[in-house]
């Protein structure tokens, strides 16, 4: 038995090296190759590079659902969208911007070094996610049994209680989206004010409480029924516009679906699911501004392809990396700044919106300022950030640790109690998101939801003192 536990770690090791070696081979030939290819060969090196880096991950992980896959997909969708649909689309120019009015000639070199830091955060978050994917024995911190039960049942005794100030909230949201358009919510805080801070608290309790009932049952009738009436109760908020956190929510909750009934990647859902957002997509960014639903976009689906046509409309953060590298020097000494007030902008979104307090802001400010002040932006990405913070290296390293935090997050996630679960929950969600999202969101979102839950484990806690007393 040793002897065979000890064959597999040296045949794990071997693995290990083998993928790490051949790895950096891969990075050595895309650095020497970015500088000497013509930049539309380079082009197609990036797709060669995409197909051997999803490749390796079903020869590492295999066919599962694994968080890294879900953020080898969105990196694919938001960073490298534009450089794929600029393959079949000989109008697209990388090299020119002229998104929200902007009108910016990228050095050619600029573009290149883009492209080949995509393709360097691929590859360091499979190594991070590779030496992650090590289980060492550690204790298991799963609540008890006859807690389990009480704490399930809390869950949902909150997510009842609290449900009406969620729908409130939200039909209070939709009403100021049907006024003022998506651009509304960043034009003005009054649809806060609208909804009320005593609703707007008491409404994250639903979210959370949610959370907490769908990863503690087991019944899948009981997760279906639970989970189709939150579906319902997003709806709003999607078509208000939040199409990327209402997806990357929804894909997270999927993962964890899996991870509990059987965590099969099928090639059917591979392709069905992205034709599903796309399709959904294109129909929201259609209406989120004018509120009519064009339809010549509507035949734009049915006679196109609609995946190259989503893809292509998440050029705007493949630009935003790029950006970041044209105007390093003005950007680079704000970066720590930034940094600074990411942590607490879950708690108050309107922190960042300072010229300033955020790289998005102070972008979009320098890109076009009457276009800023109607409500435009351009959003941020990890890469930029990354590279703003310490250059290549730095966002190599940022990468290296997203793959491994991921890694160890997700493997952790069965041996830790409720409240971890949810926090992991929180972070994966808006880890998907990095690259189009400030790096430190998925920190300050986890903050957020670490205050609420204290608040109910602290409640729980007090209310089995009591009953111990009256005992």
């Amino acid at each position: 038995m040793e002897y065979n536990i000890h064959k597999a770690e040296i045949i794990k090791k071997h693995k290990i090296f083998f993928f790490i070696g051949t790895t950096f081979l891969i990075i050595s030939s895309n650095v020497i190759l970015g500088h000497i290819l013509p930049l539309e060969t380079f082009k197609f090196l990036f797709l060669i590079n995409l197909v051997l880096i999803f490749g390796y991950y079903f020869t590492l992980f295999g066919k599962v659902w694994h968080p890294i896959f879900m953020f080898l997909s969105t990196l694919t969708l938001f960073q490298g969208g534009l450089i794929i649909t600029s393959i079949f689309d000989p109008n697209i120019d990388l090299s020119y911007i002229t998104l929200m009015g902007a009108n910016i000639n990228l050095e050619e070199n600029n573009v290149r070094l883009t492209i080949l830091l995509i393709l360097l955060s691929y590859w360091f978050v499979l190594i991070g996610a590779l030496l992650g994917n090590n289980i060492k024995s550690f204790s298991s911190y799963a609540i008890k049994n006859k807690d389990e039960k009480l704490v399930k049942n809390f869950f949902l005794f909150v997510f009842c209680l609290t449900i009406p100030f969620y729908i409130y909230k939200n039909l209070i949201y939709f009403k100021y989206f049907l006024q003022h358009t998506y651009l509304g919510f960043y034009r003005s805080t009054e649809y806060l004010e609208r909804a009320g801070f005593v609703t707007r608290f008491l409404g994250y309790f639903t979210f959370i409480s949610f959370l907490g009932y769908f990863l503690l049952e087991q019944n899948k009738n009981k997760i279906l029924m639970i989970t189709l009436l939150w579906f319902i109760l997003t709806l709003p908020i999607f078509f208000c516009g939040f199409r990327g956190s209402f997806f990357s929510f929804w894909c997270t909750t999927f993962i964890f679906y899996k991870h509990k009934f059987g965590n099969r990647l099928s090639l059917k859902e591979i392709l069905f699911i992205p034709i599903i957002i796309s399709v959904l997509g294109l129909i929201v960014s259609s209406i989120r501004e004018n509120l009519n639903f064009d339809l010549n976009l509507l035949k734009l689906i049915i006679n196109s392809n609609p995946l190259l046509e989503f893809l292509k409309q998440q050029g705007v953060s493949f630009y935003v990396t790029a950006m970041a590298i044209q105007f390093y020097d003005e950007f680079a000494g704000n970066i720590l700044k930034y940094l600074m007030y990411e942590l607490p902008s879950a708690l108050f979104s309107y922190i960042t919106s300072n010229p300033g307090r955020a790289f998005a802001t102070d972008l979009m400010i320098k890109i076009n300022y009457e276009v800023f002040l109607l409500g435009y932006g351009t959003g941020s990405s990890y890469l930029a950030e990354s590279y703003l913070l310490g250059g290549p290296v730095g966002v190599c390293l940022i990468s290296f640790l997203i793959g491994y935090i991921l890694s160890k997050l997700y493997i952790h996630f069965d041996f830790v109690n409720i409240w971890f679960k949810i926090l992991i929950f929180v972070s994966l969600q808006y880890v998907f998101l990095l690259p189009r999202d400030l790096l430190l969101m998925p920190i300050s979102q986890d903050i957020k939801a670490g205050f609420y839950l204290l608040l109910m484990f602290l409640f729980i806690k007090f209310r089995k003192l009591n009953i111990k007393n009256e005992l």
